[in-house]
């Protein structure tokens, strides 16, 4: 990989933050913990309608800090302020949006986002719960330059995160968390004194995620079962999660066991149920079941699934 390096030590002092979600207030708080100067306005959007929303800690967080903060309606807003503003560096995290060219080459230091992959693997869309999903036994996250392609940026800085065979999606979005913010650690007084690494991204090993919806988390009971478990922890909380039908109820599965048991049945039959569990025969072998939940409820309702039920593949 090529190594660019070309230091101007002048140093950076006005800094956009752009943000949502939980991982993007922690960024923000550990960007003004770093230097409490450097980031002169925020910019998010009002996203309480979404159980991940940390919406209202921004907010308070402005005003605490006396930071100047923009809620946006639409993203051609987001033009409109880099205009008049005119901010030397945009630091992204948890953002949505597409960051059209014409944005990126308005801000002379560029915007540097986070990654949750090594890239140039896994570009695109959810990179973590494709992972997963695909059996992964490590990936990581990157420090990098927005550019006009998807993730192609350079590269400042990379971390390398074990995915373990029973680890959920929880687990490591607060892995990628607490690595996410030692990465700025390291590199965010760089950054802003432009003496950070700047590395040409691989042309090998590329690949791209595509974007998942709810409805992509429907379960098919026809694989085997370690493929359905990491179907299963890819997406549980705080994601939609995966699902199955009994007739025309719907149920989340947020939690299960591969186990080295032989149980001979239809896929999707419950071949053994108890208090604290169930065993689901699949295409190949069977997986137990400790955590299920019906459509609009949080109770845990494992207790209620009988020998002999079959969940389905419908839609």
């Amino acid at each position: 990989m090529e190594l660019n390096e070309t230091p101007d030590y002048t140093v950076i002092n006005k800094v956009f933050f752009i943000g949502s979600k939980k991982l993007g207030y922690s960024i923000l708080k550990k960007l003004h913990s770093i230097d409490e100067n450097s980031i002169c306005k925020i910019i998010t959007i009002d996203d309480t309608k979404d159980n991940r929303s940390s919406y209202h800690k921004f907010q308070n967080f402005a005003t605490k800090n006396k930071i100047s903060i923009d809620v946006l309606g639409n993203p051609s807003e987001l033009s409109t302020i880099i205009d008049e503003e005119k901010p030397e560096l945009i630091i992204v995290s948890g953002w949505y949006w597409i960051i059209p060219t014409e944005v990126l080459n308005k801000v002379p230091n560029g915007l540097i986002g986070l990654h949750a992959s090594l890239l140039p693997q896994y570009r695109g869309f959810a990179p973590l719960v494709w992972a997963v999903i695909n059996g992964e036994k490590k990936t990581g996250i990157s420090l990098f330059y927005l550019s006009d392609g998807v993730d192609t940026g350079d590269i400042i800085d990379q971390r390398e995160l074990t995915i373990g065979n029973n680890h959920t999606i929880a687990t490591l979005l607060s892995k990628v968390e607490e690595m996410s913010l030692d990465m700025m650690d390291s590199n965010y007084k760089k950054i802003l004194n432009k003496t950070n690494n700047r590395i040409t991204q691989s042309k090998n090993n590329v690949s791209y995620c595509s974007i998942r919806r709810p409805e992509d988390g429907l379960i098919d009971w026809g694989g085997d079962n370690i493929t359905i478990h990491n179907f299963i922890r890819s997406q549980s909380d705080p994601y939609p999660g995966a699902f199955t039908h009994i007739g025309d109820k719907k149920y989340y599965i947020l939690e299960s066991i591969i186990i080295n048991e032989t149980h001979y049945g239809p896929k999707g039959l419950i071949s053994k149920a108890d208090n604290d569990s169930i065993i689901v025969c699949c295409g190949k072998n069977a997986l137990k079941i400790v955590n299920i939940r019906g459509e609009g409820s949080k109770e845990n309702v494992i207790n209620k699934m009988r020998f002999g039920t079959k969940f389905e593949n419908i839609k």
